[in-house]
Order: C-alpha cells, then sequence, then structure tokens
C-alpha cells in the first residue's frame, strides 16, 4: 500500500520543483509591445524578438533598432510640419523607446540569468 502512494508523492514532489524553472524560462519575452500617445491617441506596435538570443550583445543591438523603428511607427503621423506636430511627435518617440528599452533591458536580464 505504501508503494501505490509513494510513486504520486514523488511525481507530485518533481511537478512542484521542476514549475519553478519551466516558469523561469517561459518569462523571456519572444515579442515585446511599443506603445505610443500622440494627441491622445495610442497606438501599438508588436516587435518579434523570436530570432534574437538576448544574450549577445550584437543581438540586443538589433532588438534596439527595431524598437527604434516601433517608436517611430506608433508616433508618424503625416502630416509634423510645424513646430507643435514635431515637439508631440518628438515627445511621443521618446516616451515609447524609454519604456520599450526599459522592457528590453529587464528580458536581457532574464535572458542571460537563465
Amino acid at each position: 500500500m505504501l508503494r501505490l502512494f509513494a510513486a504520486p508523492a514523488i511525481a507530485g514532489a518533481l511537478c512542484c520543483a521542476l514549475a519553478p524553472a519551466a516558469a523561469r524560462t517561459g518569462e523571456i519575452a519572444t515579442e515585446m509591445t511599443v506603445t505610443g500617445e500622440l494627441r491622445g491617441i495610442t497606438r501599438t506596435q508588436t516587435v518579434s524578438l523570436r530570432d534574437l538570443d538576448l544574450r549577445h550583445h550584437a543581438q540586443v543591438a538589433r532588438a534596439e533598432s527595431r524598437l527604434r523603428f516601433a517608436s517611430k511607427q506608433v508616433c508618424d503621423t503625416s502630416a509634423t510640419q510645424d513646430l507643435y506636430q514635431k515637439r508631440d511627435y518628438s515627445l511621443c518617440f521618446d516616451q515609447a523607446l524609454t519604456s520599450a528599452r526599459s522592457d528590453l533591458d529587464r528580458h536581457v536580464a532574464q535572458a542571460r540569468n537563465r
């Protein structure tokens, strides 16, 4: 009778012991969302990190390039000619990129710590 209970107990203990490791590997992002708000309109764009290994500097630089491009896209307007529109664009771009870089820094730290 003890053997019947021992196997499920061991399996349960292994499952609980391995769950945190599985959760940690699941935390590494394969996508990021860049959000920009321009004149009360919020736009988002998803950036894929799936093909990048964030443990390497060159790959992080590529991710940053993608984030800059996405920040330009979410803050872009076809008419940014006057001074106020340029200022609004600049604020939107700076906030979107700063937020995205902060998220990227967290993902890089997680990737390098696994």
